[in-house]
């Protein structure tokens, strides 16, 4: 599977026509025709449990997902209903081939049978997603090795012309059979982009295959990698994660979903401002503490179980865009003894004007430079970890708060929103230098003979 720098310079390059970023779509095939799935689930560890589902049923989600029209079982014929089941509703009917002692054969006539590509699959293999969308979108035969090891957990698409390439015993046999095979596109993991940019961290994309304890252990690390988002401020980073993690394989077992946990956060959200306004300022804070564990148990069981989707996307932004405002207001109100032109109330307005101000910043950054300003570069991703948002702001409030000051915490978040502003500003001035010098650059070398 490696190959020289030489050598990945010679490949073809694979243009992909649509990025996968987790939400339910159909992706396009190189042929234009419609995918077919077919996952092997004569290995009892494809009903394995993890995170709410049999790794079965996530392998049949993840394609659902990316558009399958039609997905093909091979189980055993004692395994027949419990391929059948499902944890979480799908989107698309199953179809469940029961098969004696040669899978291989049997799905050679599946792919035959075809009216455009099949996606080969193992049901025992943890499948990063981003490899199986990457393949989906390449011209059959070709195949992409997700593992460590390489074939042991490769992802092979073929068509009716490329069957003759689906021989030997097993899908160990049938995957070095495939791979080795002349005219085969093999897809590299490291052709296939590391960075998430919404979770604002980079992993190597793999697939690892599930057989004994080990290797579960491994595979649940590897999802909890990819549900956890990168750089984040100090509580999201270092302190919450392990509870969230905890509470997310409760409720994934449970019929409840990321939708409802977000319904829930927001209930939080507007029971903690009157409780600040009327000033129960703790019993305030208790409820942002809560409602800051509970913001990362929606995403995390989304992610984990398959189940994003935009409107949960868009609840949390929308709630979390609007809340620290009503938050500073009600605040300076009630240190301000409901006087809208006392010191704490004028000191909410500033604040108010140095959120939108850093909000506004934030978004020219992006479009400008085409990167978030938090993990642009190191030192951003060192300042991203106090950014005056939601957890932080709270915990300034506990830490004043301690000290039966807690007008200093509304003085505290006031102070590192401004600084936050001045930062942005020049941030925003020295990659905006570094750009027009590079476009002068490109300009004097395309003019010159």
């Amino acid at each position: 599977m490696d190959l020289s720098a030489k050598e990945r310079a010679a490949r073809p390059e694979i243009r992909l026509h649509t990025a996968y970023d987790g939400y339910p779509q159909v992706l396009p095939t190189a042929s234009g025709k419609p995918m077919t799935v077919v996952i092997d689930a004569t290995n009892a560890a494809a009903f394995q449990p993890l995170w709410g589902m049999s790794l079965l049923e996530r392998n049949v989600r993840l394609v659902e997902r990316l558009g399958a029209q039609h997905i093909h079982l091979l189980v055993h014929p004692e395994e027949h209903l419990r391929a059948g089941q499902r944890r979480f509703p799908g989107l698309r009917a199953l179809e469940i081939h029961l098969i004696g002692t040669d899978p291989v054969s049997f799905l050679r006539q599946l792919v035959e049978c075809a009216p455009g590509p099949v996606l080969l699959l193992e049901g025992q293999v943890v499948y990063d997603r981003r490899l199986v969308a990457a393949l989906w979108q390449c011209p059959a035969p070709a195949a992409v090795a997700g593992g460590k090891d390489g074939v042991d957990s490769a992802v092979l698409l073929a068509d009716a012309s490329s069957s003759p390439l689906l021989a030997g015993d097993g899908w160990d046999g049938l995957g070095r059979g495939f791979l080795a095979a002349e005219n085969l596109h093999q897809l590299i993991s490291g052709e296939v982009a590391a960075h998430i940019s919404l979770l604002r961290k980079t992993i190597a994309p793999q697939g690892i295959r599930v057989e004994d304890q080990g290797s579960l252990r491994r595979a649940d690390a590897y999802l909890k990698d990819l549900a956890g988002k990168g750089v984040n401020d100090l509580m999201a980073e270092f302190v919450h994660p392990p509870i969230e993690f905890f509470l997310t394989r409760l409720v994934a077992r449970t019929r409840i979903t990321p939708n409802q946990v977000s319904y829930f956060n927001t209930l939080l959200n507007v029971g903690a401002i009157p409780l600040i306004a009327l000033g129960w300022l703790w019993t305030g804070i208790a409820f942002n503490l809560l409602r800051g564990v509970f913001d990362g148990v929606d995403g995390k069981l989304a992610r984990l179980t398959l189940r994003e989707s935009k409107s949960g996307d868009s609840i949390d932004h929308v709630v979390d865009r609007l809340y620290l405002p009503v938050f500073f207001l009600a605040l300076g109100l009630h240190l301000g003894g409901g006087d809208w032109t006392s010191r704490p109330a004028l000191v909410s307005y500033l604040l108010q004007s140095f959120y939108w101000a850093n909000s506004l910043l934030a978004s020219w950054f992006s479009y400008f430079v085409g990167a978030s300003i938090g993990e642009f570069r190191p030192i951003d991703r060192l300042v991203r970890r106090i950014w005056p948002k939601r957890n932080i702001c709270v915990l300034l409030l506990l830490v004043s708060m301690l000290f039966n000051s807690p007008l200093y915490g509304l003085y505290a978040m006031t102070w590192l929103s401004g600084f936050m502003v001045l930062y942005r500003v020049v941030r925003l001035e020295q990659e905006g230098r570094r750009l027009r010098s590079e476009r002068a650059r490109a300009t004097e070398k395309g003019s010159s003979p």
